[in-house]
């Protein structure tokens, strides 16, 4: 290996590191509660040169959201290709974000981040950030793949003609975004039926097929 390559690899497994480190501080604080500071001490790194790997704090958080939705939307792309009717893609893209949102909950709720943790942003420096950028496009990329589902049953005769598709997949995200964002007596309600978050997540997918289905 060339030394060229070999610092092009330590560098990146030294961001990889720094992702790592943060993606615990982010999920467990709130985004003003986690200093550059705090991250470069627990790297091993120096403040400056954190920064020769992440521009500022925003520039962070989305690498590691980027890092998370990336995740996502690979599960979702190899669950819905397998689905043959645009009822059966639908449902595989219910599983994939079920068991995303169980398998992942740290980076679930940092992808439905709530909107008091967002206002904290300084919103220039988030606009202009890379790993910003990318996370929306691929947002989008996840969007899409559900309402392209919702059209093919819709085509299909699977789903109701009044449905819109965008619409219905936004629903969807608002949905996902609310249970993120769950109060803890709505967690102790459900917790009194028994009904742990596994079960909910399923039944959030199923009561969204009885609201669209023929």
């Amino acid at each position: 290996m060339s030394l060229r390559k070999w610092k092009e690899r330590e560098k990146e497994q030294r961001r990889n590191d720094i992702i790592k480190v943060s993606r615990k501080l982010f999920a467990d604080k709130d985004f003003d509660k986690v200093s550059m500071e705090e991250i470069a001490k627990k790297v091993g790194l120096g403040k400056g040169t954190l920064y020769l790997y992440f521009k500022n704090k925003e520039s962070l958080y989305f690498a590691v959201v980027l890092k998370g939705i990336q995740i996502w939307a690979e599960m979702v792309k190899n669950e819905v290709k397998k689905g043959k009717t645009g009822l059966k893609k639908l449902m595989l893209y219910l599983e994939a974000n079920r068991e995303f949102s169980n398998e992942y909950p740290d980076y679930f709720r940092l992808l439905y981040s709530p909107t008091s943790i967002k206002k904290q942003f300084d919103m220039d420096k988030m606009t202009s950030s890379k790993e910003f950028q990318e996370v929306r496009e691929t947002f989008k990329e996840i969007m899409g793949w559900g309402m392209d589902s919702i059209k093919k049953a819709i085509e299909e005769g699977e789903i109701r003609q009044d449905v819109d598709p965008t619409e219905a997949a936004i629903l969807l995200s608002v949905i996902y975004n609310g249970k993120a964002n769950m109060g803890d007596w709505a967690k102790e309600l459900l917790e009194k039926r028994g009904i742990d978050e596994e079960k909910f997540s399923k039944d959030i997918g199923g009561l969204f097929l009885h609201m669209i289905k023929k």
